[in-house]
């Protein structure tokens, strides 16, 4: 699963928009699509807080 998927799916499991779940990560909601989107990739310090957010929600993704 690419960071992408990963994305989407934890957004749409929890039922938030992008501009819902870019404010819980800190940030802005084009980053958000754009990282959904495949456009860019997620820096390692987003991707940290990814996995912290997605830990402390109980998603867990297979890789």
């Amino acid at each position: 699963m690419t960071y992408s998927e990963k994305i989407k799916s934890a957004r749409e499991r929890l039922l938030l928009t992008q501009e819902e779940f870019a404010a819980k990560l800190g940030v802005n909601s084009v980053t958000v699509c754009r990282w959904e989107t495949g456009k860019c990739e997620p820096t390692l310090k987003a991707k940290r807080l990814f996995r912290d957010f997605c830990a402390e929600q109980g998603l867990t993704f297979e890789d």
